[in-house]
């Protein structure tokens, strides 16, 4: 699996999957350890906070891939 692949499940409603560091935890999609969108009642809403060029990657394929809503400014998740 890729990441777009697991992208693609998380805005088809999966709540769980993971392909390297990226996962899905209930409503959350990770990177690391970094909550990188959310699923709200009515579409995705993305992190656009800066951080690799791999999580830049990762954040442009969300937009193309899944229904954003809106963004927000980051938050760490500290999911173990």
């Amino acid at each position: 699996m890729k990441n777009v692949d697991l992208i693609r499940k998380f805005g088809n409603g999966a709540t769980s999957g993971k392909c390297g560091n990226l996962k899905i935890n209930g409503n959350n999609l990770i990177n690391y350890s970094t909550i990188i969108a959310k699923r709200v009642e009515n579409g995705i809403m993305l992190n656009n906070r800066k951080y690799s060029r791999t999580t830049s990657v990762i954040q442009n394929t969300i937009r193309n891939e899944c229904n954003v809503v809106g963004e927000y400014v980051g938050e760490v998740a500290y999911i173990w």
